[in-house]
C-alpha cells in the first residue's frame, strides 16, 4: 500500500485544529496528523489551497440524489447514485432512507443495502428505515395507509443488515415496549420521529430504549405551557440526541439556536433529509404517485406541503455557521456527533488508526474533495 496526504492552510480534526498541516493515510486508515514540512518528498499528495480539512461529513437521512428516490429504485446502482450527488456537497458517507412503504419492499430496501456494502459502493454507511411505524396525525408526505405498530414477531421476520448500521425511526407511542426492546437487543438505533405524542406517551420505560428524535420540530407534537410533546421530551432527554434540517426552511434559525442552547453537547446534529432533487437534472420526482417539484427552493407536493429537503450538508453546515454556531461545532455537528449517534468508533475525527475518510471545504464552505475509505474525489 502507498503512503497518501492531502494538506491545507488548515485542518480540523474533530478536537483541535492544525495549521499548515497534513492528513496521511495508507489504505483506508489514518496514519497521522503532521505538518506539511514534515511530509515525506516521495509520497501522493495534493494541497487543497484557502481550505480547511475536516472529519468526513456523514447524513444519516438521505431519501435520494441525483435524479433518484431510494422508494423508487431499492438497487445497489441507486444507492451508488444517491451517493455521488451528495458526495459533490461534502458528505463522505450516509444512510439512504426508505420512506413508509410495504414489508415487501422494506425487505428488498434491506437486501439492496447489505449488496451494497458487500460490493463496496462508496459510502454507504447502512439503511435509514422512516416508517411505517409512524403517527399519521404527523404523517407528513408519507402514505399513511401503510402504517402499522410492528410486533417483535413481525420485525423477526425481516432479514436485518449484517454489515453496515441500521437506524429505525418510528413514532414511539404507538410501538410497544416489547418491540422496541426487540429493536434494541438487535442492535438497531432508535429514534422517534413523526410523533404525536403527549409527554407522559413517552414513558421513562420507553425513553430509555430511545437514542435520537428524527429532524427535531418537524411532523412532531409540539411543546406547549401545558404539553411539553414531542419536541420538549426530545429538549428535556439529555441522553438522546436529535437530528436536525438547517436548510432555513424546515426550522426557523432561531428555534435551532433554542434547541442548540438546551441540548447537551454532541446531542444535536445536521441532516439534509435530502430527495433526488439535489444533483437534479429535472428539479422534480415522483413518491407514491404523487409529483414532487423544487418551488422557491423549498420541495413541495400537490397540497403545498414540505416533501423533503433540498439542501446538501455543506450548505448546512455554512448556514448554522452564518446563524451563529462557531465553526468547530458545526463541523462537528456534520461528522463527530453523527459518527457517535451511529456508534461508528472508526469515523467522526481525523486521528491515526479511524478510518480514512474527510471533506475539505473552500472559505465559503462549499465542497472541494471528499476523502472516503482511502480514495479521494
Amino acid at each position: 500500500m502507498t503512503l497518501k496526504a492531502i494538506s491545507a492552510q488548515r485542518l480540523f480534526d474533530g478536537v483541535k485544529y492544525h495549521d499548515n498541516s497534513a492528513l496521511l493515510w495508507e489504505g483506508t486508515s489514518i496514519k497521522a496528523v503532521v505538518p506539511i514540512t514534515q511530509l515525506p518528498t516521495d509520497i501522493e499528495h495534493q494541497h487543497f489551497e484557502d481550505a480547511i480539512i475536516a472529519p468526513g461529513f456523514i447524513d444519516i437521512q438521505v431519501n435520494g440524489g441525483g435524479d433518484v428516490m431510494f422508494n423508487n429504485d431499492l438497487s445497489p446502482s441507486a444507492v451508488d447514485t444517491i451517493c455521488r450527488a451528495h458526495r459533490s456537497h461534502g458528505t463522505a458517507y450516509l444512510l439512504p432512507t426508505l420512506i413508509s412503504t410495504t414489508p415487501s419492499d422494506i425487505q428488498k430496501a434491506l437486501s439492496a443495502i447489505d449488496k451494497a456494502i458487500e460490493e463496496r459502493i462508496v459510502g454507504v454507511l447502512g439503511i435509514h428505515l422512516e416508517g411505517p411505524w409512524l403517527n399519521q396525525e404527523k404523517k407528513g408526505a408519507h402514505n399513511s395507509e401503510l402504517f402499522y405498530s410492528p410486533t417483535p414477531e413481525q420485525l423477526a421476520n425481516f432479514n436485518w443488515l449484517t454489515k453496515g448500521k441500521t437506524l429505525v425511526t418510528a413514532a414511539v407511542e404507538n410501538i410497544s415496549t416489547d418491540s422496541l426492546k426487540w429493536l434494541k437487543h438487535k442492535g438497531i438505533v432508535v429514534a422517534c420521529g413523526h410523533s404525536n405524542a403527549k409527554a407522559d406517551e413517552l414513558t421513562d420505560e420507553k425513553m430509555q430504549l430511545v437514542d435520537g428524535f428524527t429532524h427535531l420540530y418537524n411532523a412532531m407534537s409540539a411543546f406547549e405551557g401545558r404539553e411539553p410533546g414531542a419536541v420538549g421530551t426530545a429538549m428535556l432527554s439529555d441522553h438522546t440526541w436529535c437530528s436536525i434540517i438547517t436548510d432555513g426552511i424546515h426550522v426557523h434559525p432561531k428555534s435551532f439556536l433554542l434547541a442548540h442552547k438546551v441540548k447537551p453537547e454532541g446531542k444535536l446534529l445536521i441532516v439534509t433529509d435530502a430527495m433526488a432533487s439535489l444533483g437534479s437534472v429535472t428539479n422534480q420526482f415522483e413518491l407514491d404517485g404523487e409529483t414532487i417539484r423544487v418551488v422557491d427552493n423549498k420541495l413541495v407536493n400537490s397540497r403545498g406541503s414540505l416533501a423533503g429537503a433540498h439542501i446538501g450538508m455543506d450548505e448546512s453546515v455554512a448556514n448554522v455557521i452564518k446563524w451563529g454556531i462557531c465553526e468547530q461545532e458545526a463541523l462537528k455537528m456534520a461528522s463527530t456527533y453523527p459518527s457517535i449517534a451511529m456508534k461508528c468508533e472508526d469515523l467522526g475525527f481525523l486521528k491515526p488508526n479511524y478510518r480514512a475518510a474527510a471533506t475539505v471545504l473552500n472559505t465559503q464552505y462549499q465542497s472541494q474533495a471528499v476523502l472516503v475509505d482511502g480514495n479521494l474525489y
